[in-house]
């Protein structure tokens, strides 16, 4: 019987082992290229993905508020929340979201959790002056500052009278964003002129 068994032998003579400093230096120049294009990409999608309280939340409290309008013919005020209450502006970080329920006990509406952003609505009822004269419109904005650079951005839900008619924000009077030259009403948008995160 025949030996077809394979033997490789290595001739370490002469040869060196392991890595040369340009080599090294190749690598991690190459590392570091990766990283600056990986982690600014991934904390855009962590804001992003942060950002999606905004519009759930918008969109869960209009939805309480023409409830609560269906059955009293009043939409309910408040001002941002939980600043307005804790004194701590929104930032990166989550913060206590406990008073921003009973800022909005009266339509049942209150977020699941620990917020990023401050809950505020304007009305024509509202106990302060946010500059709304339209009884059957309301705003609802979220306010954060995910990337902590002391801008807020304005995230919205305008509620109009159904002629176009819309209360402006209860901070800083904004308008609806606008989408491809209209209004955009009845749904979570961005206001452009706002902070981008």
């Amino acid at each position: 019987m025949r030996d077809t068994t394979v033997r490789l032998s290595w001739n370490h003579k002469g040869t060196n082992s392991g890595f040369t400093l340009t080599e090294l230096m190749i690598v991690v120049a190459i590392v570091g290229v990766l990283a600056s294009i990986a982690i600014p990409g991934f904390q855009r999608y962590q804001k992003t993905s942060k950002r999606t309280e905004a519009y759930t939340n918008l969109a869960a409290l209009a939805k309480a508020q023409k409830s609560y309008f269906a059955e009293t013919s009043v939409f309910v005020a408040s001002l941002p929340e939980p600043s307005n209450t804790t004194g701590v502006d929104p930032h990166a970080a989550k913060r206590d979201g406990s008073s921003v329920g009973p800022a909005f006990a009266t339509v049942g509406w209150t977020p699941t959790g620990d917020v990023y952003f401050d809950y505020d609505t304007c009305t024509a009822n509202a106990a302060f002056n946010c500059g709304c004269t339209c009884p059957t419109c309301f705003t609802a904005t979220a306010w954060g500052d995910l990337d902590n650079d002391g801008s807020m951005s304005g995230y919205m839900y305008f509620q109009d009278d159904g002629s176009g008619a819309t209360c402006p924000t209860a901070i800083g009077s904004y308008g609806p964003p606008v989408v491809d030259g209209a209004a955009l009403l009845r749904t979570p948008g961005w206001n452009g002129s706002t902070d981008d995160f």
